[in-house]
Protein backbone atom coordinates (compact mmCIF):
# COMPACT_ATOMS: atom_id res chain seq x y z
CA UNK A 1 0.00 0.00 0.00
CA UNK A 2 1.73 3.77 -0.72
CA UNK A 3 1.62 5.90 1.51
CA UNK A 4 -1.39 7.90 -0.30
CA UNK A 5 -3.94 5.05 0.25
CA UNK A 6 -2.98 4.62 3.82
CA UNK A 7 -2.80 8.46 4.59
CA UNK A 8 -6.27 8.08 2.96
CA UNK A 9 -7.42 5.23 5.11
CA UNK A 10 -6.28 6.70 8.21
CA UNK A 11 -8.42 9.83 7.28
CA UNK A 12 -11.50 7.91 6.88
CA UNK A 13 -10.64 6.00 10.10
CA UNK A 14 -10.39 9.69 11.88
CA UNK A 15 -14.05 10.51 10.07
CA UNK A 16 -15.74 7.45 11.34
CA UNK A 17 -14.12 7.97 14.59
CA UNK A 18 -14.67 11.69 15.41
CA UNK A 19 -17.13 13.28 13.13
CA UNK A 20 -20.11 12.67 15.31
CA UNK A 21 -22.65 15.67 13.69
CA UNK A 22 -22.03 19.03 12.25
CA UNK A 23 -21.14 21.11 15.54
CA UNK A 24 -17.87 18.73 15.77
CA UNK A 25 -17.36 18.73 11.87
CA UNK A 26 -17.54 22.86 12.23
CA UNK A 27 -15.21 23.18 15.10
CA UNK A 28 -12.79 20.94 13.43
CA UNK A 29 -12.86 22.42 10.42
CA UNK A 30 -12.74 26.23 11.32
CA UNK A 31 -9.69 25.07 13.91
CA UNK A 32 -7.09 24.23 10.86
CA UNK A 33 -8.83 26.52 8.28
CA UNK A 34 -8.37 29.94 11.20
CA UNK A 35 -4.85 31.24 10.53
CA UNK A 36 -5.51 33.16 13.72
CA UNK A 37 -4.51 29.25 15.30
CA UNK A 38 -1.23 28.70 14.04
CA UNK A 39 0.38 25.95 16.71
CA UNK A 40 -2.15 24.25 18.54
CA UNK A 41 -3.75 20.79 19.63
CA UNK A 42 -7.49 20.07 19.42
CA UNK A 43 -8.03 16.27 20.89
CA UNK A 44 -10.77 14.19 19.64
CA UNK A 45 -11.87 10.54 20.85
CA UNK A 46 -9.31 8.99 19.24
CA UNK A 47 -7.19 11.05 17.31
CA UNK A 48 -5.33 14.32 18.37
CA UNK A 49 -4.94 16.93 15.36
CA UNK A 50 -2.15 19.06 16.02
CA UNK A 51 -1.28 22.30 13.76
CA UNK A 52 2.27 22.16 13.62
CA UNK A 53 2.36 25.84 11.48
CA UNK A 54 -0.33 27.67 9.94
CA UNK A 55 0.17 25.36 6.52
CA UNK A 56 0.79 22.04 7.85
CA UNK A 57 -1.61 19.53 10.22
CA UNK A 58 -0.57 16.41 11.57
CA UNK A 59 -3.08 13.75 12.49
CA UNK A 60 -2.30 10.89 15.71
CA UNK A 61 -3.36 8.46 16.18
CA UNK A 62 -2.97 8.46 19.88
CA UNK A 63 -4.68 4.71 20.57
CA UNK A 64 -1.45 2.39 20.84
CA UNK A 65 -1.85 -1.53 21.10
CA UNK A 66 0.14 -3.95 21.34
CA UNK A 67 0.86 -4.37 17.91
CA UNK A 68 1.59 -0.67 17.96
CA UNK A 69 3.61 0.45 20.89
CA UNK A 70 3.85 4.09 19.49
CA UNK A 71 1.19 6.39 17.96
CA UNK A 72 1.06 6.83 14.11
CA UNK A 73 1.48 10.38 13.00
CA UNK A 74 0.30 11.40 9.62
CA UNK A 75 1.12 14.90 8.21
CA UNK A 76 -1.06 16.28 5.99
CA UNK A 77 -0.91 20.16 4.13
CA UNK A 78 -3.81 22.76 5.69
CA UNK A 79 -4.99 22.81 1.99
CA UNK A 80 -5.47 18.39 1.38
CA UNK A 81 -6.74 18.08 5.12
CA UNK A 82 -9.34 20.25 4.71
CA UNK A 83 -10.47 19.23 0.98
CA UNK A 84 -10.47 15.54 2.62
CA UNK A 85 -12.88 17.47 5.47
CA UNK A 86 -15.03 18.83 3.26
CA UNK A 87 -15.21 15.41 1.38
CA UNK A 88 -16.93 13.92 4.81
CA UNK A 89 -19.14 17.08 5.54
CA UNK A 90 -21.95 15.56 7.59
CA UNK A 91 -25.33 16.51 5.88
CA UNK A 92 -27.56 19.08 7.70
Amino acid sequence: MNEDNFNINTFNYFIDSEIMDIETFNLIYNFVALDNFRQGEYEGNMYVIRKVNVNHVQLEDEVATENTPKPTVHVYTKREFLRLLQLHRPNI
